[in-house]
């Protein structure tokens, strides 16, 4: 064998390898890839779930103030729930799906409650709308908590 073909097998041998090492380093990078994915997914999940509970929070102080008769409150956090549930609601469409439509049916009640909050005659009627956002919201991040258990299963 002559150092001509020596080279020549050494080279393609070299080639081997590193073709080797390429398909390796690609099998790799997807992986990762999809690690990455999945991490952005369940951070984008627990946002909506932590999102959804600010919602709640929010009618819960507002269900509470009305029946302490802090009517000044209850119209500082129904102006609260008023500007953020748009939002919420537009950041996560895709994640709540139909769900969503709790949001919006949430945003009608709360703006009710909001203009009926500066008349002392109808505030004793408020309660049940502002109980069934607060059951609407507990419901929806009972919903996203549970997704996210199942996912962790």
């Amino acid at each position: 064998m002559n150092a001509h073909d020596s080279f020549d097998w050494s080279n393609a041998g070299v080639g081997v390898i590193g073709l080797l090492l390429t398909v390796g380093a690609i099998v790799q990078a997807t992986g990762a890839k999809r690690a990455a994915l999945a991490a952005s997914l369940a951070v984008y999940r627990r946002n909506a779930k932590d999102d959804v509970e600010r919602l709640h929070r929010l009618a819960s102080e507002l269900l509470t103030a009305i029946e302490a008769s802090q009517f000044e409150l209850a119209l500082h956090k129904a102006h609260d729930f008023v500007v953020e549930c748009p939002g919420v609601r537009e950041h996560h469409r895709g994640r709540l799906g139909r769900e969503g439509g709790r949001l919006d049916l949430s945003y009608d009640l709360i703006a009710k409650v909001s203009r009926l909050l500066t008349s002392p005659k109808d505030r004793l009627n408020l309660v049940p709308d502002v109980q069934r956002v607060v059951r609407d919201m507990s419901g929806l991040a009972g919903i996203l908590n549970r997704e996210i258990d199942e996912e962790v299963r």
